[in-house]
Parts: structure tokens; sequence; C-alpha cells
């Protein structure tokens, strides 16, 4: 005689979505069962050991456009403590007629590079005078009533191509690793898009959404990295009776089945919180997988970054030769890392441009990019350690996640993480914790959920 046991929800993905699912499924008292590919949880929310510290080796900030991520903070009561990013701001690098790389700090007022006020003087040094003027005519512009474009046509129309060059397409290439010309506003700012929708502008909207902070001030951290949060959910799941098994890759998947190496799981409820590639092979249907997300962490020794002389980070026109698309400098963001890094030693994250990482690997690539991004003349001899780190399963792409969303659909599955809910931790936990909402209000498994046969 052998028993079944049909378990109440089997999530494959042991990412931030998939782990909030799990401790919420499992504190009202559901029989869940986490399965995860790789050795450890936590997805793109993983750390490595440089200059001494942990680091991030994924994300390593959220936006607070919602509050979904201190909600979760609070309620699961993790141990965490959530920071502000220090107070230098965020630059821009682009190139001017001259042929001169030039950088400025990012508006103080504005969101997915669209100003609240285009003739501010901070948004002026950047795009120039005429492409204020342009820009302001936004307000009294019609707003179109037709399918939503693009964002890169729908910030072009609107604002001007300056703006697009210098603002939204750096921002959107190296926030949101896809170009302005595949996405649309209502999936990176759906609060934003319905503003502008309702108000008639995209000026409107912004200068109603905006804070009139410093550029890069919209998003928050974790005290000694944003992987700590995965990995106190990870805790936290365990304590409430979560079922988590790392190094267990799924096969395949129905609305009722998880199928194992040598094990078939069953459930009431199966949810699919993986990259869209790989719920796109349990669901056998095909997609054209991203090209993967690029990052190197740099150990950089030089005086000359004491000062923090780009702020937070600073993120590149696509006029601007380099590697990477973008440079964040992480003990000039983060306070507790300043603190951390012994004296004159910074820690340096680069966002490769697609195909290019190969040119970030060493010190001498890494140093380059380094010197164009930020005008700092650094030798190779200043980095000290170079860590390259690859996610090819992290973007999904609007034809993907169109096609995952159907396949799952017509096959009873959920679908939970990025491929669901967008990109970022803003949309990824509130979806994720509506989801687990939803699941457990269905009836209570009885003990007819064991069959014996």
């Amino acid at each position: 005689m052998t028993v079944d046991v049909t378990h109440d929800v089997v999530i494959v993905g042991g990412g931030i979505a998939g782990l909030t699912i799990a401790w919420e499924l499992a504190r009202a008292g559901r029989d869940v069962v986490l399965v995860e590919a790789s050795e450890d949880a936590g997805g793109m929310l993983r750390r490595g050991a440089v200059a001494g510290l942990d680091a991030d080796l994924g994300a390593e900030s959220f936006a607070t456009r919602t509050t979904g991520v201190a909600d979760l903070v609070a309620d699961a009561r993790l141990p965490v403590q959530l920071v502000e990013p220090a107070p230098a701001g965020a630059h821009v690098a682009f190139r001017r007629r001259s042929g001169r790389v030039d950088r400025a700090p990012l508006p103080r007022r504005a969101l997915v590079g669209m100003p609240a006020d285009p003739t501010a003087a901070d948004v002026v040094r950047i795009i120039g005078r005429a492409g204020a003027r342009r820009a302001a005519r936004e307000r009294s512009m019609p707003w179109s009533s037709g399918p939503e474009p693009t964002l890169a046509e729908l910030a072009t129309s609107r604002y001007g191509a300056r703006v697009t060059a210098r603002l939204v397409e750096p921002l959107c290439r190296s926030v949101y690793s896809q170009g302005a010309d595949s996405v649309r506003l209502s999936a990176l700012h759906p609060v934003l898009w319905e503003r502008a929708e309702a108000l008639g502008s995209l000026t409107a909207a912004v200068d109603a959404l905006a804070p009139a902070v410093r550029a890069g001030s919209a998003v928050r951290g974790v005290e000694g990295g944003l992987w700590r949060l995965a990995a106190e959910l990870h805790a936290a799941a365990l304590r409430v009776g979560a079922d988590i098994r790392t190094g267990a890759p799924a096969r395949a998947a129905t609305a009722t089945t998880v199928e194992l190496d040598g094990e078939t799981l069953s459930a009431r409820a199966v949810v699919l919180a993986t990259g869209p590639t790989a719920a796109a092979g349990l669901l056998h249907v095909e997609v054209a997988p991203a090209p993967p997300v690029g990052l190197i962490v740099a150990e950089v020794v030089a005086d000359a970054f004491d000062a923090f002389p780009v702020g937070s980070g600073v993120i590149a026109a696509p006029d601007v030769d380099s590697a990477a698309k973008a440079l964040t400098h992480v003990d000039a963001k983060w306070e507790w890392a300043a603190a951390a890094l012994p004296a004159g030693t910074h820690l340096v994250r680069l966002s490769a441009q697609e195909g290019r990482q190969g040119e970030l690997t060493d010190a001498a690539g890494a140093a380059t990019a380094i010197r164009t991004l930020t005008g700092v003349r650094i030798s190779p001899a200043d980095v000290r350690r170079v860590i390259p780190i690859a996610w090819p399963d992290a973007v999904a792409t609007p034809s993907a996640r169109a096609a995952v969303t159907e396949a799952a659909a017509t096959r009873g599955i959920r679908l939970a993480g990025a491929v669901a809910a967008g990109t970022g931790l803003a949309s990824v936990i509130p979806h994720a914790r509506a989801l687990a909402a939803a699941l457990t209000s269905s009836p209570t498994p009885s003990e007819g959920a064991r069959h014996v046969r």
C-alpha cells in the first residue's frame, strides 16, 4: 500500500515571489511545498564576499512607489532595517555636440526619466534650452485616447527626442534592463500611466506624483544588503511550516502536479514563480529568451573616489560608448557599506550593456568603463577584484509575458514574479501577497486530501 499526499499548493521558484507566497500560505496553516532549482533560495537577491563584506550580487535597492516591501517586513516581523540612500544623488553621462562626455545630476523631480518641470535648471543642464522649450509644450498638447504606445514613442511624442535620449532611455535600460522601445509605461509605472490618462498630461502626472527630493531617493535598501530580505523571509517561511526544497529542479508542471527528478508532487494548486524562460519551458510554449542581465561587482582602491565624484552612481545615455550602461558607487549610496569598508576602499557595481559583459570581466576592462562613466582616471591596478555575474532569465519581455500568461491560464496554473507582476519588488511582492490571499481563501483541506490506494 502506498500513500499519496496531495499538498495544498506547490510553488516552483524560490525567488522573493515564491518565498512570499510560501510564507503567507504556511502561516495560514496551508500545506505548501516550494521547489527551487538552485542550491539557494532568493532568486536575484544573492550575496557574495567582496572587500571583506557580504555584498549584493543581484538587486541592491527597491522602488518606493508602493509600500509592498515595508509592509512585508512589518507583517512578517523580519529582523531587517530598511534604510534610505545617502544624500548624494545619481548622475547621467551624455555626449555634448562637441563630442565631450559630460555628467550632470539627474533631475530632482522626475519619474521614469520624465521631468515634472522641463524648464527646471537641473533638466535644462541635461537637455539644453531648446530641448526644454520643446518638452515644456507637453502640458498643452492634446492627449491621445488610442492604444498605448511604447515608452519611447510616448516620451518622444510628448516631450521630444532629447528627453527620451538623455533621460528616459538610459534610465529604462539601466533600471529595467530593457529599451524604452520595448516596454510601456503602464507596465513600468502603472500609477503614473493612470494619472497621466486622467490628467491628459505626463508633466502634470509627474508633477503630482514626484516628490521634491534628490534623484535616486525614490528607492530604499536594507542595512547590510538587500540579500538579507530574502534570507530572513526564507527563515520566516520555514518557521511557520513551509517545506522549502533547494537543488530540486522542476521538470514538468500541470494544474495539479509538479514533476521532479524521481518524484511527482500532487497539489490542489500549482504556482510558477520562475523567470519567463523557465516558466515557458514548464508550460511547453516557445518564447525568445531575453539577453542575460550582466553585472560586475568590483573592489576599487582609489583616493579620487573618496569624494563620491558622481554621487551614488551614474547612468549612460546611448551616445556614450561604454561596455557598462550604469555604475553604482555602493559606499556612496549606502552609509552601512561606507562604514564597513576599509578606508580608501570602494565598492562599484557595473551594469553591462547587452552583449558586452565580456569587456568588463578583468581589471583593465572595468577600469576603462569606470573612467568613461565617472571621468575619474583610475588604472587597472586600482581595481583589486572583479566579480562577474550573469542573470540569464531575469527579464520578462512583453511577448514572453503574453505567451506565458496565456499558456498558464489555459492550463489552470497560477503565475507569480516578474512575468506576472512586472519588474521590481514594489510590484512583485504585492502581487504575490494578493495571489496568496486568493489561494488561502479556498476551503481548508480535509483529511480527504490524503488518499490511500
